[in-house]
């Protein structure tokens, strides 16, 4: 190879440009709402009962109807 340059061939470029695997779309879990301040929209670190870190809303336990 002149300059000892290595240029890979077509197949393995065509192979590398397989996509990967797909992923399932998703979001966060919906069982995390509870965590959402209705205040602000932060996301708490604990499950309620908690304080919001950025407003300082009351995050109540959730109520057994």
């Amino acid at each position: 190879m002149p300059g000892g340059v290595r240029r890979p061939s077509m197949a393995r470029m065509a192979e590398d440009a397989r996509p990967a695997d797909p992923v399932e779309d998703g979001g966060d879990p919906a069982c995390w709402l509870r965590r959402v301040c209705p205040a602000c929209g932060r996301l708490a670190d604990v499950d309620p009962p908690v304080r919001c870190a950025a407003c300082g809303e009351l995050l109540p336990a959730d109520q057994d109807d």
